[in-house]
């Protein structure tokens, strides 16, 4: 372990608080996270630490297995630890990693992510997709997934659920179908289907959208024009995007 960190402006510290913007962190090809919980996630998961920064505090406090950690580990104080941290209440170790290159593989049960943009939003529905046995999510213009505040609404369920990004989802949309799959958006319209009357198979791929716009007319469109809607009783208009797509994951789950 490196001798304590004691200036804000020393280089390792500049470099590592950089990774808080997204285009640095795509530059860079690393990301982010804190807590001991997804620091304990993260090592039983394929994530490849960069480096470690723990407080001294931490250190005298807490028993952490430093010694699995492939990678340089500094201690800083807690006024360089503030430089690096976005928690309101933090832990005192502050982790970065490297992206991981998504491997080929069968996509197996499907989910679809579209303009999620919400942070909390997003994680929770990367936890959920992990829970309820979602092999492949696909993701069109959410949130950026290696945002801390991601990765730590997934509880470490971000360590392991498989995604992809899609720039062009009318496009993955079609290839779907010519695999077999069924999409179906989750939306309200004049050809909406209840949920409760559509029969799910492990081949079904629902689509949940935007929290204030829903999912886009042109991928609806791109869909049959078919589209699924979740029973709710009085007069509520919708639901919170990671509540319905928790509800369609579960329901996947049923056939699995």
């Amino acid at each position: 372990m490196n001798n304590i960190i004691t200036s804000r402006t020393n280089k390792t510290i500049v470099e590592a608080s950089k990774l808080k913007d997204r285009k640095y962190r795509e530059q860079k090809g690393l990301y982010y996270f804190e807590g001991r919980k997804l620091f304990e996630e993260a090592l039983e998961s394929a994530v490849t630490f960069e480096s470690v920064f723990i407080t001294e505090k931490y250190v005298k406090t807490q028993n952490i297995p430093l010694d699995r950690v492939n990678a340089p580990i500094y201690t800083v104080t807690d006024t360089v630890y503030e430089k690096l941290s976005d928690d309101r209440a933090p832990d005192g170790i502050f982790c970065i990693a490297k992206k991981n290159i998504p491997a080929k593989a069968e996509l197996g049960t499907v989910f679809i992510l579209c303009s999620v943009r919400d942070p909390g939003n997003l994680g929770t529905c990367i936890r959920s997709a992990r829970a309820f046995g979602i092999d492949t999510l696909i993701l069109h213009d959410c949130a950026d997934e290696y945002n801390a505040k991601v990765i730590r609404a997934s509880m470490g369920a971000f360590f392991r659920q498989s995604m992809h990004r899609t720039e062009n989802i009318e496009e993955t949309i079609r290839k779907l179908y010519d695999d077999g799959y069924i999409v179906l958006p989750s939306a309200l319209s004049a050809n909406s289907t209840s949920l409760s009357d559509i029969t799910i198979t492990s081949k079904t791929v629902f689509i949940v959208g935007n929290e204030g716009h829903g999912v886009p007319e042109s991928v609806i469109k791109a869909c049959n024009n078919t589209s699924v809607l979740i029973p709710m009783r009085g007069d509520t208009e919708s639901l919170n995007a990671s509540v319905a797509a928790s509800l369609l994951m579960w329901e996947i789950s049923k056939v699995l």
